[in-house]
């Protein structure tokens, strides 16, 4: 209650004093409380001084969803940086970019996503939190297929892969024959959240990022 009285001093006084005449008051409030709530109090009353120099109010500061994150992915001998990051006006609106980029630091692959549509960040409603979750969006270890060996197979007169009651989608153009045998190869695969109920998987094959499809998951 004594923080909240101390933070809710006559709002209009806030405004239009002087940050030193604040901290004077203030400070005056706290002369005479006990000694175990003056420390906490006066650095109440100080933080509150501060405020009152111009800085932006909470919900201003907090405007805003710019967020980055950034890993590695080691695709056999060869080692990617994967880096993430988001912009918008918050972090409902935000779009998330994906970029992979060779040693040389040339891009290999980028793609951008709604943020609110990919389930891993859906839930960020700060800059913070959006932190975080593209961490856990980019980490390779996030999804357990790591080769193409952990595609799930193509049974013959099947019409997509399946991974138990869950389909794989390959790419247009990929056909059975040629998906099997890129399974064979068990290349390098990078997967990640694409969406809330899918995740997009990437070979790396004769120096290059493919898209090979999308493995679809319960929601």
């Amino acid at each position: 209650m004594l923080l909240k009285r101390l933070w809710t001093l006559n709002s209009s006084f806030v405004r239009h004093e002087s940050a030193s005449n604040l901290k004077s008051v203030a400070l005056g409030f706290v002369d005479g409380l006990g000694e175990t709530m003056r420390p906490l109090i006066a650095l109440a009353a100080l933080a509150l001084a501060a405020c009152s120099q111009g800085e932006a109010p909470p919900q201003a500061a907090a405007a805003g969803c710019a967020a980055e994150a950034s890993t590695t992915w080691a695709a056999g001998d060869t080692r990617f940086s994967i880096a993430a990051q988001t912009a918008g006006a918050d972090c409902a609106q935000a779009s998330a970019t994906l970029t992979i980029r060779g040693a040389d630091g040339t891009v290999d692959w980028t793609e951008s996503f709604p943020a609110a549509q990919v389930m891993t960040l859906a839930g960020a409603r700060d800059a913070a939190a959006m932190r975080a979750a593209l961490t856990d969006w980019i980490d390779p270890a996030t999804i357990d297929m790591h080769t193409t060996g952990a595609l799930p197979a193509w049974a013959a007169n099947a019409e997509t892969p399946m991974q138990g009651e869950f389909a794989f989608y390959p790419e247009e153009g990929i056909a059975r024959a040629e998906y099997e045998a890129l399974r064979g190869r068990d290349a390098p695969l990078y997967c990640f959240v694409q969406g809330m109920e899918s995740a997009a998987c990437l070979a790396y094959e004769d120096g290059r990022i493919e898209k090979i499809g999308v493995q679809t998951f319960p929601g």
